[in-house]
C-alpha cells in the first residue's frame, strides 16, 4: 500500500523539480500523450540508480514488480527521466551535479515518508518530513547562492571588458590587425604560386591544340 501511495504523489518531485511556485497549467481538451514504456535494460538501469541513491525507494520498487506493474512501470519512469537528468548535468554542468543530486534524494524521502503518514497519521513521521522540507528549502537557497555568485562572476568579467582604457583597446586593437593582416597575407601568397602554374598549363594546351 505504501508503494502505491508514494506513486500516486506528483510525478516532477522525484525528477527532482520544484514546482512550487509554478502556476496550474490551463485547462485544456488536448489528448495526453501515451506514456513511453521503458526497456528491460532501462527499468534495470532505473533500478540501480535507486539502490544507489534511496535503497528503500529500491526495495518499495521490487515489492511493485510483482504487485502492480503499472506502478511498477510509472515509477521506474520516473526515475529514469530523472537519472537522464542528473546525468546531463553532470556533463555540462559537472559543479551542480551534487546540489541537484542531493536536492533529488531529499524529494524522493520526502515522498517516501509522505506515503507513510498518509497511511499511518503518525506525528512523528510529520515531524521527520518537516525537517527535511526545512533542509530542503535550505538546499535550493544554497543553489540559488551558487548561482548568483556565478553570475556576479562573469558580471565581473563583462564589466572588465566593458571597462577596457584607451591604452588597452589600442593593444588589443593591434593584436586583432595583426592577426588579420597575417592571414591575409598568407592567403596572397598561396594564391600567387598557385596561378603561374595554372597560367603554364593553359599555354600548353593551346600550343597542342595547334
Amino acid at each position: 500500500m505504501i508503494a502505491l501511495a508514494l506513486f500516486s504523489l506528483s510525478a516532477p518531485m522525484i525528477a527532482g523539480q520544484d514546482n512550487s511556485r509554478k502556476p496550474l497549467p490551463a485547462k485544456t481538451t488536448s489528448v495526453k500523450p501515451v506514456p513511453v514504456k521503458l526497456t528491460a535494460d532501462q527499468e534495470d538501469e532505473a533500478l540501480r540508480f535507486a539502490r544507489q541513491h534511496h535503497p528503500e525507494l529500491a526495495n518499495l520498487l521490487e515489492q511493485l514488480r510483482s504487485k502492480s506493474s503499472s506502478g511498477f512501470s510509472r515509477g521506474t519512469r520516473e526515475i529514469h527521466t530523472a537519472a537522464q537528468r542528473l546525468e546531463r548535468i553532470q556533463e555540462k554542468q559537472p559543479a551542480r551535479f551534487d546540489a541537484e543530486l542531493k536536492n533529488w534524494q531529499l524529494d524522493s524521502n520526502i515522498r517516501l515518508l509522505t506515503a507513510r503518514w498518509t497511511m499511518s497519521q503518525d506525528p512523528k513521521l510529520e515531524e521527520e518530513i518537516r525537517t527535511l522540507l526545512r533542509e530542503r528549502q535550505q538546499s535550493k537557497i544554497d543553489r540559488l547562492k551558487a548561482e548568483r555568485d556565478r553570475l556576479a562572476d562573469r558580471l565581473a568579467q563583462l564589466d572588465s571588458h566593458i571597462g577596457m582604457g584607451t591604452d588597452e583597446l589600442e593593444a588589443v586593437l593591434a593584436s586583432e590587425w595583426e592577426q588579420l593582416a597575417k592571414r591575409s597575407t598568407t592567403t596572397a601568397k598561396a594564391h600567387k604560386t598557385r596561378t603561374p602554374r595554372t597560367t603554364t598549363r593553359t599555354k600548353q594546351s593551346k600550343a597542342d591544340s595547334h
